[in-house]
C-alpha cells in the first residue's frame, strides 16, 4: 500500500508541475506587447523615395505652399520643398487626402530646360514639365541640393539644382552678378553655404540660387488684378532673421568684413548667420566712372546710349568726368542731363559692376536723395529716382569714404 501511495503522489506532482507550466505560459502570453497602431499620414503633398532622406511618408518631407512671384502672394496650389537628392534611387511626389494616396512621377514632356529665360537659373540645370500618375520616379544626374516645385492646379513640376550666392549693391559683384557661397559636403538632412571674409558695404542685397530670380511654370493663367502666370521665386529677402521667398531687399547698415553661414535643415528651413569680423578700409574712389541709367534718362541726351549692361534698362549717360576729391569726399556731376517725366533712373558704377581699380560696385536711388536741397520735381518711383517734369537738370553725387561710403544725391 505504501508503494502505491508513493506512485500516486508522483503522478500528482507531475500533474501539478504541468499545470504550473501551462499557467505560467498563459500568463506570459497575456503580457505580450500589443501591435503598434498604423502610422497616421496627414493630408498633404509629400516627396518620398530612396534618393532622399525618407523612403516613406514623413512630415519633414512634406511640401509647403509658396508665393507666386507674379503677384507676390501665396498660391495654395503652388507647393515646394528644398531637399537633398541622391543621383541613385529616385523619388516620387505623393498627394494624400484621407485614405486616397496618389503617386506622381515625370510626364512625357518632363525634361531638362535647355534655354532658360534671362531671369531663370543659369548655373544649375533644372527640369520642367508635366506630372503623370505613375510610380516612375523623378531622378537627378548628381547628388546635390534641389528645389522641387509642384503646382497641383497646373499639374506642372520643376526640379532645380540649387547653388546659393549673394547679390546686391552691398556685395563684391553688385547687382551685376552673384557672389557664390562655398557648399558643404552632401548630406541628406542638413546643408550649409558659407563665405569667409566677405566685404559688405552699405547698401541692399539678397540671396539667390544658381544666378536666377524666378522659374516660370505658366505665363497665361489669369490670376486676377490684370496679372497672368505662375512663377516661383528663386531668391530670398526680407530680413536676416526671417528669410522670405521673393522678399524685400535686405539693407546692410553696418559695412564691414563678414563671415556668412546659410544653414538648411530638412523640416525646419533656412537660418542665416552673419558675423562681422572687421571694418572696411577707406575706399579710394579716384578715377571711378559712374553713369545714370534708366528709362528716365532721355535719348535726347547727345551722349546717351541704350543700356548695354545686364540691367538692360533704358539709357545710360556717363558723369561729366571722374570724381573730384576733397579730403575723403568724392563728387560726380551730370550737367544739363535731360530727364524724362515720370520715368525711373538710378546712379551707379558704370554698367552696374565693380570698377577695374579702386572703388566698389554700387547703385543709388531715391533713398540717397537730399530732398531738402533738390528740386520739388524729384519724386520717388518704387525706390528709383524720377522727375515729374521733363527738362534739363544738374545731378550731383557725393560719396563720403570716411563715413562708410555714405552717398548723397542732389538734383536741380
Amino acid at each position: 500500500m505504501k508503494m502505491l501511495n508513493l506512485k500516486n503522489a508522483l503522478k500528482l506532482s507531475s500533474v501539478l508541475v504541468l499545470f504550473a507550466l501551462i499557467t505560467f505560459t498563459s500568463c506570459t502570453k497575456k503580457k505580450d506587447t500589443p501591435p503598434e497602431p498604423p502610422k497616421v499620414v496627414l493630408d498633404g503633398v509629400y516627396v518620398k523615395g530612396d534618393a532622399i532622406a525618407y523612403s516613406d511618408f514623413d512630415e519633414k518631407a512634406m511640401m509647403k505652399p509658396t508665393r507666386n512671384e507674379v503677384d507676390q502672394k501665396d498660391r495654395a496650389s503652388l507647393m515646394n520643398i528644398y531637399i537633398s537628392v541622391k543621383k541613385n534611387g529616385g523619388f516620387n511626389i505623393v498627394t494624400v487626402k484621407g485614405s486616397t494616396k496618389t503617386t506622381f512621377g515625370p510626364g512625357a514632356d518632363f525634361a531638362l530646360v535647355a534655354n532658360p529665360t534671362n531671369d531663370e537659373p543659369h548655373t544649375g540645370d533644372f527640369y520642367r514639365g508635366s506630372a503623370a500618375k505613375t510610380s516612375t520616379k523623378f531622378t537627378v544626374p548628381e547628388d546635390g541640393f534641389y528645389h522641387v516645385i509642384f503646382d497641383t492646379e497646373l499639374n506642372k513640376v520643376v526640379v532645380a539644382r540649387v547653388h546659393w550666392g549673394i547679390i546686391g549693391a552691398a556685395t563684391p559683384s553688385g547687382w551685376g552678378g552673384s557672389t557664390p557661397f562655398n557648399e558643404s559636403a552632401f548630406n541628406l538632412t542638413k546643408m550649409n553655404w558659407t563665405a569667409t571674409g566677405m566685404e559688405l558695404r552699405g547698401g541692399d542685397w539678397k540671396l539667390r540660387y544658381s544666378n536666377g530670380w524666378k522659374i516660370e511654370l505658366d505665363t497665361t493663367l489669369d490670376i486676377g488684378g490684370g496679372k497672368k502666370g505662375v512663377k516661383v521665386n528663386t531668391n530670398l529677402g526680407g530680413s536676416i532673421s526671417d528669410l522670405v521667398p521673393g522678399g524685400a531687399n535686405i539693407v546692410n547698415s553696418d559695412p564691414g568684413i563678414y563671415d556668412i553661414d546659410l544653414a538648411y535643415t530638412l523640416g525646419t528651413g533656412y537660418k542665416l548667420t552673419m558675423t562681422k569680423t572687421g571694418g572696411l578700409p577707406l575706399t579710394n574712389w579716384t578715377g571711378v566712372i559712374c553713369d545714370a541709367v534708366g528709362t528716365g534718362v532721355s535719348a535726347d541726351n547727345t551722349n546717351a546710349i541704350p543700356d548695354p549692361s545686364s540691367w538692360n534698362w533704358g539709357n545710360k549717360l556717363l558723369a561729366d568726368a571722374p570724381p573730384v576729391k576733397n579730403g575723403d569726399v568724392y563728387t560726380w556731376t551730370w550737367t544739363n542731363i535731360i530727364l524724362e517725366a515720370n520715368e525711373g533712373f538710378k546712379l551707379r558704377t558704370e554698367n552696374g559692376v565693380a570698377p577695374p581699380t579702386g572703388g566698389a560696385n554700387f547703385d543709388a536711388g531715391y533713398s540717397a536723395l537730399d530732398a531738402a536741397n533738390s528740386s520739388a520735381n524729384v519724386a520717388d518711383m518704387s525706390g528709383n529716382l524720377s522727375v515729374t517734369v521733363k527738362g534739363s537738370y544738374t545731378i550731383v553725387l557725393t560719396i563720403d569714404a570716411a563715413n562708410s561710403d555714405a552717398k548723397k544725391i542732389t538734383i536741380n
